[in-house]
């Protein structure tokens, strides 16, 4: 094998010779050989490419993971499993009959399999309005709420559906209309602005939280969506306020719906549902964690070979 010097070969490629020397040190020229005299390079040695890069390290706030993961659409994470079961639940709540593994397939592969009885057009239409406003809400997570971000969650989640299609109320309008629950539609702007006072005011706490999506809940300042609005709300100032986050399964429909009934006189009912499902997420969470470790030694012990 013919060899060239430091020099010879920092012609060849272009660089400097200590950069050649760098790459010999480096051990990134095969067959570089260190002799009395320097380095000497075969001469059909190929200029060796970047380095390949470490993998940026993730952020360790949830929150931080969440937007880190949004921002390069990871799946398999935290933040996948916020928007597909997020979607699921609340949408199931309000029966939606799309199942997790449909939800999931729909997030992934923007496909769907069709089951053998019919699905509903608004199925899909409201899983995906579901995706979009999930996005929305976390690109503005650290802001406070205001009515402009209420009606613009209602706007996501229910354009383009029969719901918006078939009412005089379009999407991100207040009701027009009494109901049989919730106050008269003139005053849903004074009473969520009294809301929204009283939550920023207080203490970042779970039952705060609770406490304004009972609220919410009682004041109904939309046609339809509002359980669906508040969910999304509810996971936003979680991860706003820091406090671990949940998402209710449909399971437990009887008991959140029992828990903002009582809320007034007993607020055990909502929130103990809150408190399951809060130790639920972080059992995914941590799981997430541990995966990612592993992952972690493995690319480690690759880059040992």
């Amino acid at each position: 094998m013919n060899y060239c010097s430091v020099k010879e070969t920092a012609e060849r490629w272009e660089v400097s010779g200590q950069r050649v020397r760098r790459l010999c040190k480096e051990g990134r020229i095969p067959g570089a050989i260190q002799r009395d005299t320097g380095w000497v390079i075969p001469e059909d040695a190929e200029r060796p490419g970047a380095p390949p890069k470490e993998p940026e390290p993730e952020p360790t706030s949830l929150l931080k993971r969440v937007l880190y993961q949004k921002e390069r659409n990871n799946h398999f994470d935290v933040y996948e499993h916020i928007q597909v079961n997020l979607a699921y639940s609340s949408c199931r709540m309000a029966s939606n009959r799309l199942t997790r593994q449909q939800v999931e397939e729909v997030y992934r592969t923007d496909k769907i399999s069709v089951a053998f009885e019919p699905m509903k057009i608004d199925d899909l239409i409201e899983i995906v309005n579901h995706f979009r406003c999930v996005s929305y809400m976390l690109d503005n997570v650290s802001k406070p709420l205001s009515q402009t971000m209420i009606r613009k969650l209602h706007y996501l989640l229910s354009y383009g559906t029969y719901a918006a299609r078939d009412t005089k109320t379009e999407p991100g309008e207040y009701r027009k209309t009494s109901a049989k629950m919730g106050i008269q539609p003139a005053q849903i702007p004074s009473a969520l602005d009294s809301a929204m006072r009283a939550y920023e005011k207080a203490e970042p706490t779970l039952d705060g939280i609770l406490e304004f999506h009972v609220r919410l809940e009682c004041i109904r300042p939309f046609e339809d969506y509002n359980g669906r609005v508040g969910r999304v709300i509810m996971m936003k100032e979680c991860l706003r306020r820091g406090i671990d986050p949940f998402i209710i399964d449909d399971k437990r429909r009887s008991e959140y719906n029992r828990g903002i009934a009582e809320w007034d006189t007993d607020r055990e009912t909502l929130r103990i549902v809150a408190q399951q499902s809060q130790a639920r997420f972080r059992k995914q969470d941590e799981m997430f964690l541990i995966l990612r470790r592993n992952q972690a030694k493995e690319r480690r012990r690759r880059k040992k070979k």
